[in-house]
């Protein structure tokens, strides 16, 4: 996307108030590397994502953000540091890692009814090895633990004990007769690390022992006695001794880290991209968003539009007193199906150039995934550039008047325009001749349309007004001006051109009357037979524009109509198959006891006479294949024959849904899980757990 035209469009700035919400650092950097996409898979999944994740939160209330932190740079540096990571290192790549394992069981779980989210979650990996390992190292406290190892053990045990030693020896000597004297404070206490005495300097040569410090005034000096040098040194020894087990505890650690880091890496990519979405869902429910329906035929309608900038200043308005009384006044727009070029009119302060933004604006949000301010519904096309030039963009620096810079820009713009992209231009024309502005303006007007691109532009000028009369695929824009009040009202209405109202506002801001009446009277005599054309030509635009939302409005009860009867339909299709699946499960009863009851009747004959036993045997036998040869049979047998281990089957005997442990097509057998027992039973004795949707 063009770089200045993203920064007029203020898109940094919404990205800030998006970082805000995110719940850590790692979805402060993916917001940070955010920007529109084009391709639009990519676009629509991550519009999806946001979806998805918010009626998670909602059905949820909480997700498991807590204890995520960005630990790349530590887990990047275990390649080429020369340095192990530390122990509070550690502790926030363990509790990330378990963030990590938290989101993946939760997407694994709502991954039926949350597929996007089910594709976060398989790029999650599980350490939780790895994180074992840095919970049996490093205590809650950012320390290696004591039992991280068993020569830690031993080596802080034997520490802990040399300290005592040293402290309870250091005590003795300060209270022993031969040194009380010489003492200036009966406090022992330390230097560098090293117990010392207080001790007179005029006595010091009183007691053996190494002076470490002395004190402002030089009255005293402080001493390790000769006794305390060799405990002291075995501290130290000690001390060398834990850093340096430490130290390979910590390597080891890293190490561990390093040969993961690939996964790790890609496992924490993922858990910044569910963050930023996250910080998109609360931004989209504190600012009442909707997701975007994308398509690719090119076409715009939005409804409602807000610009959140100008939200959340109206919001810190109110909060802080002032400007209570004003509201954002939603805007409606459309462009890319019926007409290409947009040109909006009306005063100065009037609200174009705001409606200009939030137009480029919200395209730029819905091309990064995140929800738009606007009705539920409004459409966006997937632009390839988003080319704007808006605003006062003087430059004294580089001896650029507002008609060079402008120019400087549409120079640029021209040059990249096409049918993928929207144009967005504020004032064209302005800041010269206004007739050759207007020349200048339709010149453009003519370039842009010859190449396609989708163009929204304001301008006073009126001779571009008439421009969108003469040409099929354009369309007029007012920003509303209420004539009683004379002020704005910020309504955007399609169809209808608007007028500057200048005369009108400069007498509402004090001009003599006089001199507003002449320009009146002047105004009158130059547009004459001009304003009675367009005024004619608006009734028929407006006329089409009425038809134009009768046929919307005929659609959108159409679809109504048409959910409702969808959702009847699937009422009586999930109705259908319950009462298949009783008249099957009656039927199968029905069988059974006949089966039953034919078994019983030729079991006595099996014990006769020879030729009698025989033909009661071909007879049962005979009995059981017509039996197996029913539909219903046929379809069971051939359900149990597909079946695989840990699918799910209603067993009929046992009345109970089981998972299959294994499956014997030979014999026709399968093994179920029943409670905590292990059941064997016939491929005849199972049948599906829900009747087949085409059955």
């Amino acid at each position: 996307m063009d770089p200045h035209s993203l920064d007029v469009l203020e898109y940094a700035k919404v990205k800030a108030m998006l970082a805000g919400y995110a719940a850590c650092s790692l979805g402060k950097a993916a917001v940070q590397a955010l920007g529109p996409m084009t391709d639009p898979a990519a676009v629509c999944a991550a519009v999806a994502e946001t979806t998805e994740l918010r009626e998670l939160l909602r059905r949820r209330g909480r997700l498991p953000m807590a204890g995520m932190t960005d630990v790349r740079p530590a887990v990047r540096g275990t390649g080429e540091s020369e340095k192990p990571i530390e122990p509070p290192a550690f502790l926030d790549i363990r509790s990330t890692l378990l963030a990590a394992k938290h989101f993946k069981e939760l997407f694994a779980e709502e991954a039926r009814e949350f597929p996007h989210l089910g594709a976060f979650g398989e790029g999650l990996d599980d350490f939780e090895p790895l994180c074992e390992r840095i919970h049996a190292a490093v205590g809650k406290d950012g320390t290696v633990r004591d039992d991280a190892s068993p020569q830690l053990a031993v080596i802080r045990s034997r520490l802990g004990a040399a300290l005592t030693r040293m402290h309870d020896k250091a005590y003795a000597l300060a209270a022993s007769p031969a040194i009380r004297p010489l003492l200036q404070s009966e406090n022992v206490t330390l230097r560098h690390g090293r117990y010392v005495l207080a001790i007179k300097a005029e006595l010091k040569h009183e007691l053996d022992g190494i002076i470490l410090d002395r004190s402002q005034t030089g009255a005293t000096v402080y001493i390790e006695p000769r006794e305390l040098v060799l405990l002291a040194n075995e501290v130290d020894d000690l001390r060398f001794e834990e850093r340096r087990e430490v130290e390979r505890i910590l390597w080891e650690l890293t190490l561990a880290v390093r040969e993961q880091r690939d996964a790790v890496l890609r496992t924490l990519d993922t858990l910044a991209r569910i963050d930023c979405t996250y910080a998109k869902v609360r931004f989209g429910l504190d600012y009442q968003m909707a997701p975007p329906e994308i398509n690719e035929q090119g076409h715009l309608d939005v409804r409602r539009a807000r610009h959140p900038l100008l939200v959340r200043t109206i919001e810190r308005g109110a909060q802080a007193g002032s400007l209570c009384h004003q509201a954002v006044v939603p805007i409606d727009y459309r462009l890319g199906e019926d007409f290409d070029l947009l040109v909006v009119t009306g005063p100065n302060t009037g609200g174009k150039t705001v409606a200009l933004k939030t137009i480029g604006l919200l395209s730029l949000m819905a091309q990064s995934g995140m929800h738009v301010p606007a009705e539920p519904g409004s459409r966006f096309p997937l632009y390839e550039d988003v080319l704007a030039d808006i605003g006062d963009e003087q430059s004294i620096e580089q001896s650029l008047s507002t008609f060079s810079s402008h120019v400087t820009n549409l120079v640029r713009i021209l040059g990249a325009a096409h049918r993928r992209t929207l144009v967005l231009l504020d004032e064209l024309g302005a800041g010269t001749d206004p007739a050759e502005g207007a020349a200048l303006g339709t010149a453009v007007l003519d370039f842009l349309a010859e190449r396609s691109a989708k163009t929204v532009v304001t301008t006073h000028i009126g001779d571009l007004k008439a421009y969108a009369y003469r040409h099929a695929r354009a369309l007029n824009a007012a920003c509303e001006f209420d004539q009683e009040t004379l002020r704005p009202t910020y309504r955007l209405l399609l169809g209808q051109p608007g007028n500057s109202n200048a005369v009108a506002i400069a007498e509402r801001l004090g001009l003599p009357r006089a001199i507003t009446q002449r320009a009146k009277d002047a105004l009158g005599r130059t547009r004459g037979r001009d304003t009675e054309l367009i005024a004619e030509l608006e009734q028929s635009r407006k006329a089409i524009e009425d038809d134009r939302e009768a046929a919307r409005a005929l659609r959108q009860e159409a679809e109504a109509l048409r959910a409702k009867v969808d959702a009847a339909l699937k009422a009586a299709e999930a109705t259908a198959r319950v009462s298949r699946r009783e008249a099957e499960q009656e039927v199968d009863e029905q069988v059974r006891r006949v089966r039953a009851r034919l078994a019983e009747a030729l079991r006595p004959l099996q014990n006769a006479p020879a030729p009698f036993a025989d033909r009661a045997r071909e007879a049962a036998a005979a009995l059981d294949a017509e039996f197996q040869r029913t539909p219903l049979a046929a379809r069971r047998l051939a359900f149990a024959r597909s079946l695989h281990r840990d699918d799910f089957v209603h067993v009929i005997s046992l009345g109970a849904s089981c998972r299959v442990r294994s499956v014997n097509r030979t014999k026709e057998r399968l093994e179920v899980v029943f409670g905590h027992s292990l059941v064997e039973v016939g491929f005849d004795d199972v049948t599906w757990t829900e009747p087949e949707a085409d059955g």
